[in-house]
């Protein structure tokens, strides 16, 4: 993933050359209204008579003493330049090696969510496919049991009975650990009807909350990592509101649209579409105080997982006053870079 390039700061903008010429002739022009005001009213001849009499202070020698005093302070002032100069130029490396060190992050977190929805996927696979067919055999087999005992061993029965009830018991809560792994659907139907599934599951689980779903866009074409960390949001705001707001109401909106028109075109390449996904969830249940410090890491997971595709998380909530968070990611994160 490349790192997001950001518009120049004040401090590293140089001035424009018409400013510069504006300035230096700002001074020309003052110079030679000085020039012109000391000829036409004899300012040195006016300041020599009035310092006459005081002769015995040196008086006279003052023009001498403040052009000296001039130099002086046009060369503190270079050198204060020069060592602003040095300065900035300092800290723009400082921070050039910040972003640099930041986009590294963003690389190696986007890297490290690949890589462990890559080994759920897996581990999902191999739980269906492995387990599953195993479980299923042994529960044809207890049913062979079971119809083979049932009239001439009482105890066989029995005990084929309860082998098949446990293979049944073991086989739905692989099928949990799967839908946890990977959500259901989400490969095969795509993201908004993954999400509708999950909102159901949970207007199962919580029916004293109402829950609202609504998606706007085409979401096709998304890298596997955003469009798990969009769901993996969504996933995470639901849970926090079945720890928090059980009897909320729940209003959960994600759109695709273009960027606004504030933000700078160059920040993306030229073939990139520039579009970005913005999801928020909101209830009305009592909220919390943010400044307090929490134990939880579902937040934390949150922004990681934002930042990580080069997003922006952000979180609003008050004592009393519901609780909203809005994610807003470029739709092109994820995918792999051009070669040039």
């Amino acid at each position: 993933m490349s790192s997001e390039s950001t518009p120049p700061s004040p401090a590293r903008r140089a001035p424009p050359s018409s400013a510069v010429s504006r300035d230096l002739c700002c001074v020309i022009a003052l110079t030679l209204l000085a020039a012109l005001l000391g000829s036409l009213f004899d300012v040195s001849e006016r300041a020599y008579w009035w310092t006459r009499g005081l002769e015995r202070f040196q008086l006279d020698e003052l023009p001498l003493t403040l052009c000296v005093l001039s130099l002086g302070l046009a060369w503190f002032a270079w050198r204060r330049y020069r060592d602003t100069r040095s300065e900035l130029a300092h800290r723009r490396r400082l921070e050039e090696e910040a972003e640099r060190l930041l986009a590294d992050n963003r690389r190696l977190a986007n890297q490290a969510l690949q890589a462990e929805e890559s080994e759920r996927r897996h581990l999902a696979r191999e739980l269906h496919d492995e387990l599953g067919q195993y479980l299923n055999a042994i529960s044809l087999d207890a049913a062979r049991i079971r119809d083979l005992s049932a009239a001439r061993e009482p105890e066989i029965h029995r005990i084929s009975l309860e082998l098949m009830q446990s293979a049944s018991h073991v086989y739905r809560q692989i099928g949990g650990m799967i839908r946890r792994l990977r959500p259901i659907g989400l490969d095969e139907f795509g993201l908004p009807s993954a999400l509708e599934h999950c909102i159901d599951g949970w207007r199962e689980r919580l029916p004293g909350a109402s829950f609202s779903l609504t998606i706007e866009g085409d979401y096709t074409g998304l890298s596997d990592a955003l469009t798990i960390t969009l769901y993996r949001l969504v996933q995470e705001g639901l849970t926090n509101v079945s720890k928090f707001a059980r009897s909320a109401r729940v209003e959960v909106f994600m759109v695709r649209a273009p960027r606004d028109a504030a933000a700078p075109a160059d920040n993306a390449r030229n073939d990139e579409p520039l579009d970005e996904i913005v999801v928020t969830m909101a209830d009305d249940g009592p909220g919390v105080d943010l400044a307090a410090p929490r134990a939880g890491l579902g937040l934390i997971g949150m922004r990681e997982r934002v930042e990580a595709l080069g997003g922006e998380f952000h979180v609003a909530s008050r004592p009393e006053g519901g609780f909203l968070f809005c994610a807003r990611v470029p739709a092109h994160a994820g995918l792999a870079e051009p070669v040039n």
